[in-house]
Formats: structure tokens, sequence, C-alpha cells
């Protein structure tokens, strides 16, 4: 029995060892998937509460813009985002028209343009008698003039002295703006900016800074006029895309309590993989670890990433792609296994992370003239054809990952055509989210530039803010200010960013590897509670944020909260000076930011009633 015994093991060990080696070899057609548990929420309570006693609807917010300056309508429809983003309503006045509203019918009035001095018929006084009766203003920007306008008013903004117009590249970070920002410094060429050399009251509460010349010049600040609160932006770069945050950060700053919802995700997303790139040569890490570049992939590359988000408490969406052909004839459409795809694809998959698709190849799908001819892209002829290239790729993965779904879609290069995206959903039975960028400001073409939304057609459009190994001043402030405003960290890698000289910036991969985990340790410390999330699972939390209606009642001591389409949990931020505490077990309340003193809290809210209650600053 003993020997029977003893043949029984070797045959269990052999069988173990053979596994092990088909899962290696990709020339065979086994997948280990793991069945992940989804961190996200979305049920049907029942709960349909009513409103909380002494609800009434917010009074909508008044931007004032101008439709002859570029900058003025760019910077009003981002400002119409943002708070349409906090679920806030607005309203918009052209600066020549002002005379024709009362500000009293507004909780928070914005100045989005800098032509005050010359279009603004009414005067900038009535703006500040509004504030001195208890309104909110948002001075939002620099004016292009200091003359009688400005004059009449600037004491009234808290500035005591002001000087010229002064050029700035390095921003300091005084208070918590956002979560995470407080001693936050930027400074960059991408920072190139003017602003006003002024210098404010002593109770004027100064967020930011710019230095110049040793001096530091206050950038925004937030000033109680009578009974009401006036913020000013001393500048002119927030108009951008990347700012929406920052002007988030900006009127939040005009409330003593303010409490809005986010979506509560962290997503990395791994372009390019897996793909057939694993074979291919490279000086780079052949000198440097004496190893090629499947054996660098293989040794140093995929397990320091899985040590990172095993340690960090990430997860992957890696985006497969099947070859780099430039075949654009379905026709000609031809595949050959690579030896390691398989493997890479399985190791994804097994460790609980998911698999979307990139693209049969990298031919971006779009027609004739909408990528860069510089990319070397060749054009789809056809819808049909687009369509016809995922199916493929489906059925190459079907045939080396049998059972898994692919519910995201990533475009190669971040371009995607109105038509590009038809073939996706044509192509594409379980797609539930499309993930491109968050802006496109400087490239041409069909990039798929995105808001966080669920479209129309029931998509969900969950962008990338950030992306790369080594992250630089500008692009810590755009992940800050998606942050602060979504509740998300949404960034993409490339396997092969050690090999592209740019995005290595000149780095080995020790301190590549390092400056990734120090910024997942960054927005871990700003964020603590924020859900690491696959992008599937990351489009079910957008939908359950977009469908929440929120109502609250703001109290000297509370907040008391009633939420419609309520799905079992919701986040919010909240920003207060003073202490928050659940009433109950109904919401759980995380302090955010570095300090962990606040002032910004994450909310979760466990039913679809609650108390908070604020005890004193």
């Amino acid at each position: 029995m003993k020997y029977y015994g003893k043949l029984i093991l070797v045959s269990v060990l052999c069988l173990l060892v053979a596994l092990l080696v088909i899962l290696t070899n990709g020339n065979k057609r086994i997948s280990l998937s793991s069945k992940r548990v989804t961190q996200v929420v979305e049920k049907e309570t029942g709960e349909d509460p009513a409103p909380p006693k002494g609800y009434q609807e917010e009074k909508p917010a008044l931007i004032i813009y101008d439709p002859e300056e570029e900058n003025s309508v760019n910077y009003m429809e981002n400002l119409e985002d943002t708070l349409g983003y906090m679920k806030r309503s607005c309203e918009t006045v052209e600066v020549t028209r002002t005379e024709i509203v009362s500000y009293y019918n507004y909780d928070l009035v914005i100045l989005a343009c800098q032509s005050l001095e010359t279009d603004m018929k009414d005067g900038a006084g009535r703006l500040f008698e509004y504030v001195k009766e208890g309104g909110r203003l948002f001075w939002g920007i620099l004016q292009n003039e200091v003359e009688n306008e400005f004059l009449s008013v600037y004491k009234r903004m808290g500035i005591i002295d002001y000087g010229d117009y002064m050029d700035y590249h390095h921003i300091d970070i005084r208070d918590e703006l956002l979560p995470g920002m407080k001693g936050e410094v930027f400074d960059a060429p991408e920072f190139e900016d003017v602003c006003l050399f002024v210098r404010v009251d002593d109770s004027a509460k100064v967020y930011m800074t710019a230095e110049v010349n040793d001096q530091d010049i206050p950038l925004y600040w937030t000033y109680d006029y009578g009974e009401g609160r006036v913020g000013c932006y001393n500048s002119t770069s927030i108009t951008g895309d990347f700012y929406r945050g920052i002007s988030a950060g900006c009127i939040n700053a005009l409330y003593d309590d303010v409490m809005y919802p986010v979506i509560n995700a962290k997503c990395i997303f791994i372009d390019d993989f897996p793909s057939p790139q694993y074979e291919s040569t490279s000086d780079v890490v052949r000198e440097e670890y004496n190893r090629n570049v499947k054996e660098f992939y293989r040794d140093m590359w995929w397990p320091d990433m899985q040590k990172a988000a095993n340690r960090l408490d990430y997860l992957y969406t890696g985006l497969f792609i099947a070859t780099y052909n430039d075949i654009v004839d379905p026709e000609d459409f031809t595949f050959e296994a690579p030896s390691m795809e398989q493997y890479y694809g399985n190791s994804l998959l097994r460790a609980g992370h998911e698999m979307g698709l990139h693209g049969y190849n990298h031919q971006s799908l779009a027609g004739e003239g909408e990528v860069p001819r510089e990319l070397g892209y060749r054009a789809w002829k056809s819808v049909d054809d687009m369509a016809a290239s995922l199916k493929e790729l489906l059925s190459i993965g079907e045939d080396m990952f049998p059972g898994t779904k692919f519910h995201t879609y990533v475009p190669p290069s971040n371009y995607l055509s109105d038509e590009g995206r038809e073939a996706v959903k044509e192509a594409m039975p379980d797609l539930t989210v499309i993930s491109g960028v968050y802006t496109k400001e400087g490239e041409e073409g069909a990039v798929y530039e995105q808001k966080f939304e669920i479209a129309r057609d029931g998509i969900a459009e969950f962008p990338r803010v950030t992306a790369g190994m080594i992250l630089e001043d500008y692009d810590r402030m755009e992940w800050l200010s998606a942050l602060g405003l979504h509740g998300v960290f949404s960034h993409f890698i490339h396997p092969d960013d050690i090999f592209d000289p740019e995005r290595s910036k000149g780095e080995n991969w020790e301190a590549m590897l390092e400056s990734y985990e120090e910024t997942l340790q960054e927005v871990n410390d700003a964020a603590p509670g924020l859900r690491s999330l696959t992008a599937s699972d990351a489009a079910k939390a957008l939908k359950v944020y977009q469908e929440l209606e929120p109502m609250l009642v703001y109290e000297e001591d509370g907040i008391r909260g009633s939420l419609g389409n309520f799905r079992g949990e919701a986040f919010f931020y909240l920003r207060t000076d003073k202490t928050p505490v659940s009433k109950d077990d109904a919401c759980q309340i995380t302090s955010l930011g570095k300090g962990g003193d606040g002032p910004y809290y994450l909310v979760t809210a466990k039913k679809a009633e609650f108390t908070i209650l604020l005890k004193g600053e």
C-alpha cells in the first residue's frame, strides 16, 4: 500500500508540473481566471425616502462669462461641468447683460471672464452688495485691466495693496484646497502664467501662493465681507480642463460646510498587456540587467508590478492586443500566438485583475485624416472593417482565455472616431465601459476625450486622467485635481515604458518602480478609503453615482440627508472645519488628506437617510 501511495503522490506531482508547463506555454489554450468579488454595492433597496425636514431645493449658481472671449467660453463650460459633477445646478449670463439678473436669486455667483472693466454695464459694486448681504462670489479669474471697477471694490476683496502684473511658474499650496493638496509645491514650465502683485488682509485665508522674486503672492484666497464671502483667483490658468477640480476646491472654500457625491474609485490600466511585445530586443535591459526583453518582463517587470498592486491595494485592467501588424483589411487578418502572451493573460486573471480589449492590432479605429499622420497609422475603410477586427480579437481571446468576458475597451493611442465607437458597440456583446482620456488639450484629431458619465446608450465613459511610471509636477496636479472633484484616481501605464526615452525619463527600472510606488502611496495618503476597482467595476460605481439624487439640509450643528435612487451605498466628500460625527450606523466618516484631521472627509452612506453631527470648530 505504501508503494501505491507513493505512486499516487508522484503522479499528482507530475500532473501539477505538467499543468504549470501548459500555463507557461503560449501555444496551449487553457485559461484559469479568478472569480473576483466586486467592491461595488449596486442593488435595489426598495427605499424611497422623503426629503429631510426643512429641505428646500438649492438655489442655482450663476456664471458670468464673455461669449466673445474663447478662454471665457471654455471656462464657463468647465464650470458647468464642475457644478454638474457636484450635483449642483447653474445658469449663465453674458457679462454685457448682468443688469437683467438679480444676484439674490443665486446661491453663488462666479465671474468667469476678464472683461469686467469694459463690459459689465452695472459695475462690480452690485456684486459686492450681494456679498455684503450674505452672498458668495467667486472672482474666478484675473482681469485684463486694473481700472475703475477694480479700484472701487479691491478692498472688499480683502486686498490692502496691489502693484503690477507678474510672471510666475512656482505654486505653493498653503491650505487644503482639495484632499491631499496642503503642502504641495508645483514648479514647472507648464505652470507659467501671470498674476497681479497683491497683499491681502490678515483675516483673509490664503490657499495658494506664487513665488516671484522670493515673494509669496496670493493666488487664491477667501475673504469674509459683510455677511458673505468672496474667493479671488489671481491668475488665468484656471480655465483649462485639468483645473476643474481646482475650481471645485475654490468653490468649496466659500462655504463653512459643503458636501457633494463622488464616484470613489482608483483604477490602473495597463495598455498593451497582454500583447506580443515580449520577443523584441533592446540594449536597455541587456546592459543594465543582463537580460533580454522576454526575461526582463518575466523576471522583473511583472513580478514587481504585482507586488506593488498587492502591497498598495490596487487592481489592474490589462488591455489585450493580438498583433502589431498594420492590416486593416479583414480578409488579410492573421495571427500567430506569441510564446508568453497567454501566460501573462492567465497570470493577470488569476490574480483577480481584469482583461479588456485594446485592439486586434494597434491601428486606431478611425478613418482617413482622423489620426495625426506622424503616428504612422493606417485608416480603416468602414465601420464593418473596424468591427471585424474586434470580432477577430474576441475569437482569439476565446481561444486563449476561454470563458473570459471582455467588458472594457481602450482605444489604441487614445484615438477613436464616432464610427469607431459604433464598431466597438457592434463587436463587443459584453461592453460596459470605454476608457479614453480626460482631456485632449494640445492634441489633434479623433482623440477620445471623455467626461465621467454614463452615455445615452448606457455605456460608461470612464476616462484616464494621468499616465506613466514617473509623474512630474503637472501630472501630480492633474490627479489631485481629479481626485478632489470626482473621488477618482484613473491612471494608465505601458509595459514598455522603460524602453521609451521620453516615458522612462532616462531612469532605470528601480527608479521608475520607486516613483510609481510613491505615486500610489500618495494617492492612498490623500484619500484613505478610496476603492481599488477594475474598469468594469468602476463603470458600476459611476452608474451608482450618476443616478444618485441627494437631498441635503445644512444646519449649524449638523447635516441631514435623504438619497433618492439609493443603491445600497453612496459616497460623498464633506468639507468642514468642524468635527463631523455620524449620529448612528447610517454612515461612516473617514478623514482625508495627509494630516488626518480634515477639513475634507469621505462619507460612506449605508442607508438612504442619515444625519451627521458637526461638533464645534
